[in-house]
């Protein structure tokens, strides 16, 4: 139960986070046990439509089952959606990746963390409310 915990904890925080920025959000909850293609969080905003697959986790890895993964393309290929993982590293923040970056490894996708920290995207640039990173 700590896990389920966790992970809800994760997406009510990003949910906060997306609302924040003008985004409509809707949880899922028992997203990954229901047979319809359903995303954990989907984030709306004037057209825009993001779906995201959340993980909370510690690990040098974040692993997604394969039946979860493929749901959640199927969804975003019939809707429309941007397919994200929106990784939770505690006390490290959030690292929001797409999904295609992750790799099958037998009945998982996978991505390190390393790979998903060269690959994260900025959220205010997901929002819309910044163009670019700025360089410092």
């Amino acid at each position: 139960m700590a896990y389920y915990n966790k992970g809800a904890n994760a997406e009510r925080e990003l949910m906060k986070s997306l609302a924040s920025r003008g985004f409509m959000v809707v949880r899922a909850a028992g997203s990954g046990v229901n047979q319809i293609p359903c995303p954990d969080l989907l984030a709306l905003k004037k057209g825009k439509i993001l779906a995201f697959e959340c993980k909370a986790w510690k690990g040098n890895y974040v692993y997604i089952k394969t039946a979860n993964f493929e749901s959640q393309e199927k969804f975003c290929e019939i809707s429309g959606a941007v397919s994200l993982i929106a990784w939770k590293i505690p006390n490290h923040g959030w690292l929001f990746v797409e999904s295609n970056k992750l790799v099958k490894k037998g009945k998982h996708y996978a991505i390190n963390k390393k790979q998903a920290q060269a690959n994260s995207l900025n959220l205010d640039v997901l929002a819309g409310l910044q163009e670019t990173l700025e360089k410092k």
